[in-house]
């Protein structure tokens, strides 16, 4: 299967980190495994594209979904998986376009508005690192039934 691994950060952060955990996962399992992102610092075994998904402008967004468009139907990807709000929301549309199954990873509580509390950009099937994160989004918005916000912790190798 070919998976891309989408993040929004341009610095390390725990979703980096978690991520890591999980490409070398799906490598070893026998998975070719592609990153877009601002920055990817860690070392990995999958093909990165620097991507500013961290920037939120319009023209940036326009960008951001043609780039993954392209990059989905070069790699002839099976699955996107996102692993930040920024990052769901160029998923979304990119995964539409291309007609692309895909579904992200709440990392931590999510700040909250009015698009992303009637309209599910974080596809149907969601993971949350915990309880209280997968409470935060069942409680705070009207975009997620509960069967379909899975709680799975971190994957960290220490």
């Amino acid at each position: 299967m070919k998976i891309l691994h989408v993040l929004s950060g341009d610095f390390v952060t725990g979703a980096e980190t978690s991520t890591l955990a999980l490409i070398q996962a799906q490598v070893q399992a026998g998975h070719q495994v592609f990153v877009a992102a601002g920055r990817f610092d860690h070392p990995v075994q999958a093909q990165v594209t620097s991507l500013p998904i961290y920037n939120r402008g319009f023209f940036a967004r326009i960008y951001n979904i043609l780039a993954l468009r392209k990059l989905i139907s070069r790699q002839a990807i099976d699955i996107v998986h996102a692993h930040s709000r920024a990052a769901s929301w160029v998923c979304y549309w990119a995964c539409l376009l291309t007609r692309t199954p895909y579904l992200s990873t709440l990392h931590g509580r999510q700040h909250l508005h009015l698009s992303n509390k009637y309209f599910n950009v974080y596809g149907p099937l969601c993971v949350t690192m915990c309880e209280n994160i997968r409470e935060q989004m069942l409680k705070k918005t009207h975009s997620f039934q509960p069967e379909r916000l899975i709680v799975i912790r971190n994957g960290i190798h220490l």
